[in-house]
């Protein structure tokens, strides 16, 4: 595994399952090593958000966005994960990239918004 894509949108699952277009409802995403969705485990396990799917294409989460939104307020989670070094690529340890932030949009989600949390499989 080389680490996962996320994308946070303030639509319920089902919203987002429905939606045509659905890039106006995301908040942010960003690639990171394999240790890059721990915060996610960690929220589950702390009773603050729930797994829908576990197959990686995509793991979902969903979670209110007063949970989710403080820990995104300096950009990606912390996170420990190793370098990957593959054929033609090297990556960091606790690699993060690929950065999108919607600022505006995070600043004006309502903290009882639900949130869509998906995580994909970069293998």
């Amino acid at each position: 595994m080389i680490g996962w894509w996320i994308v946070v949108a303030a639509q319920s699952p089902e919203e987002r399952d429905q939606a045509i277009d659905t890039k106006p409802a995301v908040l942010a995403n960003w690639e990171v090593g394999p240790g890059g969705i721990d915060w996610l485990h960690q929220l589950v396990k702390a009773g603050k958000a729930s797994q829908l799917s576990f197959s990686g294409y995509p793991n979902r989460f969903t979670a209110q966005a007063g949970d989710v939104l403080p820990l995104l307020a300096d950009g990606p989670p912390a996170h420990r994960g190793p370098a990957i070094i593959g054929d033609d690529y090297v990556m960091p340890a606790n690699w993060k990239g690929n950065l999108i932030f919607h600022q505006d949009k995070i600043a004006t989600c309502p903290l009882d918004q639900v949130l869509t949390i998906d995580a994909w499989d970069q293998s």
